[in-house]
């Protein structure tokens, strides 16, 4: 078979990928000693693509620069959040961050956000299924007032907190409420499914679902919630599996 040459030169791009193997090799092993992970369906992901939009998109710099210390979520995560929420900015519906913890991950979508409502929901109490190593005491963030606050300080416009259990407690609230965009953070297998399944009728035509924690150590859960119900899911939505820790619904 003829040679096919790289532009970039087949010994750099060989030396290259060579080196991405045995990088994912060694780091997989190292986490193996401390983390009991599937090695047949695991690996880092060391992509070869180097455009990395988040560090000159100077709208999105300023405001993670606020909020970076309020979320768990890495850059790339937020910064797909903020990409997403760009495409609905000015549609008229409303917005939910479920598990929204201290907040940062709604303010990102806040600040972008020209036309309808957005609501923080989270217990402020930890977690309500005991799952894997989610427990009650996993990620107990119990100050609303902080996230007020925070609110206030970054001058957000129609944005609430809300307390309590989704969607058990607000089923009367959003009787008539429709959603453009809905980040749900909520980590295990039954909140994830009640959540979608109540969505599943508020969510406006074009209308996002971001599930994060999709395929992330520990949180089996989502992507089991996912991979289990692909198919009602891929007839009613665009079904996008962003291996950076994101599944994304797009309603059909």
């Amino acid at each position: 078979m003829k040679k096919i040459n790289h532009p970039v030169g087949n010994v750099k791009i060989l030396i290259l990928k060579k080196f991405s193997i045995l990088l994912n090799r060694i780091l997989i092993f190292a986490i193996s000693l401390f983390l009991k992970i599937k090695k047949e369906e695991s690996e880092i992901i060391i992509s070869n693509a180097f455009y990395a939009p988040w560090k000159k998109d100077i709208n999105f710099i300023k405001i993670y620069r606020k909020i970076k210390n309020y979320t768990l979520l890495d850059v790339r995560r937020l910064y797909t959040l903020w990409y997403l929420m760009n495409q609905l900015k000015n549609t008229n519906s409303n917005i939910l961050d479920i598990g929204c913890l201290m907040g940062g991950s709604g303010f990102l979508i806040s600040k972008i956000n020209k036309k309808g409502k957005v609501f923080l929901i989270d217990t402020f109490n930890g977690y309500i299924d005991q799952e894997n190593f989610y427990s009650k005491n996993s990620f107990v963030f119990e100050d609303v007032n902080f996230v007020k606050k925070k609110i206030k300080e970054l001058k957000l416009d129609n944005v609430k907190v809300c307390k309590g259990i989704f969607p058990k407690n607000f089923e009367k609230k959003f009787a008539k409420t429709k959603f453009k965009f809905c980040h749900i953070d909520l980590n295990t297998f039954n909140s994830t499914k009640k959540s979608f399944y109540y969505l599943d009728k508020k969510i406006i035509k074009g209308g996002i679902l971001v599930f994060d924690d999709f395929g992330m150590f520990g949180a089996d859960g989502i992507k089991k919630f996912i991979l289990e119900n692909q198919k009602y899911i891929e007839n009613r939505y665009k079904l996008i599996l962003n291996f950076q820790g994101q599944c994304i619904l797009i309603k059909k």
